[in-house]
């Protein structure tokens, strides 16, 4: 499995806005792409001046996350930019899930 997974430090003053969006609008979205199997949420414990979650999209292919970067990526980040402008930051990685 391949996870791409995007850690989003935000604003404390929307989180409860941005939640509810990610919740509704934003995960929705990508998972209808059809280019992930499946996602994870998730809230990092003793932040501060913001609020840290994770979200992780796991796909079996490889190239269905390239074909995700190439015809989606681009627009679900900009709605993303456009929503919360400067309440925000991302980081983004990928990674190869290893099962022992």
């Amino acid at each position: 499995m391949i996870i791409y997974s995007i850690e989003i430090s935000i604003a404390k003053k929307v989180q409860a806005t941005w939640l509810k969006w990610m919740r509704e609008t934003h995960i929705p979205d990508v998972m209808r792409t059809n280019m992930f199997v499946k996602f994870s949420f998730y809230k990092k414990l003793n932040t501060s001046s913001s609020e840290i979650y994770i979200i992780e999209y796991e796909t079996d292919d490889m190239k269905k996350y390239q074909k995700y970067e190439s015809d989606f990526a681009i627009k679900l980040k900009k709605e993303h930019e456009t929503k919360f402008t400067n309440q925000f930051s991302a980081k983004r990685s990928l990674f190869i899930k290893q099962i022992i």
